[in-house]
């Protein structure tokens, strides 16, 4: 039995982790502010606390975790909470992080893209999201001697999607509003938060370290996501360059990933048309 610390597990993938690891018999703490309701399984217990409060993470850091999942590091401020409260506590850190790491886009892009072991961070200054991201993971790997990975995910989608972006889009068509995008035919990269779940539990038995890509084979264009929601639907949609509330699923360029290094490792991804027409299908029929 692992004894395994997740921050991030009352929702979306962080809480599908969670019910995972304790199926498969870990000893699961996920820290918690009461926010949201927690899962309930055999094996998962709660220990309320802030991941960006130092006494809570100090609490932590007083135990010994073989684990550590952190769904929700978005700064080298952070980073360095975690650091210092867990330096000879953990076997294992996995940093979920993004692929707005790689801040100019493009495709097939490789972990080499943004390579954080030599770079900078701040940790006085605001960031945003990616860059808030690359600092994180550069303090990490900098500053530890645990092993850590950073799993760069693209845009996650699935049925407990608590931004609605995929819903965005299946309302626009049912309404026959238009879907705002510059570019109809940039590809971009998705996983679902099935497999970002069960990726995140392979990376907690694997023996790596450093940054990783994952996503699901296949990209898709904003035009194509449209067609796939239009074909369940019956519906056709229509595009704006321009207008209020643009797609937050459509990039002005190309921006995937190229996830060769997990399938050397031995990770077998889904393709995107396994898992997004039946959550496409499942989404029409909930808000027809």
């Amino acid at each position: 039995m692992r004894k395994v610390l997740i921050f991030g597990g009352t929702r979306y993938f962080g809480r599908r982790l969670a019910l995972r690891l304790a199926e498969s018999g870990d000893d699961v703490t996920i820290v918690t502010r009461g926010e949201h309701t927690p899962p309930v399984a055999k094996g998962l217990t709660f220990f309320k606390g802030d991941r960006t409060s130092s006494s809570t993470m100090k609490d932590l850091g007083s135990q010994n975790w073989d684990i550590i999942y952190d769904n929700i590091c978005f700064n080298p401020y952070q980073a360095k909470l975690a650091v210092d409260a867990f330096e000879g506590k953990v076997g294992r850190y996995i940093l979920t992080s993004t692929m707005s790491v790689y801040e100019q886009g493009g495709t097939n892009i490789s972990e080499r893209s943004y390579n954080p072991f030599p770079g900078k961070y701040d940790l006085e200054k605001e960031h945003d999201y990616g860059e808030g991201k690359r600092q994180a993971e550069s303090y990490f790997f900098q500053r530890t001697t645990f092993p850590v990975i950073a799993v760069r995910f693209p845009v996650v989608l699935g049925p407990d999607d608590y931004t609605e972006r995929l819903i965005f889009h299946v309302k626009r068509a049912l309404a026959d509003q238009p879907v705002i995008a510059e570019n109809l035919y940039a590809k971009m990269g998705y996983i679902s938060s099935y497999e970002a779940a069960a990726f995140l539990e392979w990376c907690g038995r694997s023996t790596m370290t450093g940054p990783i890509n994952a996503a699901s084979d296949g990209v898709l264009s904003i035009q194509d996501l449209m067609d796939k929601i239009d074909h369940v639907a019956g519906t056709t949609s229509r595009f704006e360059t321009t207008g209020e509330e643009p797609s937050p699923l459509a990039p002005d360029h190309d921006f995937y990933m190229d996830t060769t290094a997990a399938k050397q490792a031995g990770y077998i991804f889904q393709h995107i048309d396994d898992w997004l027409d039946r959550l496409i299908e499942e989404e029409v029929r909930n808000h027809k």
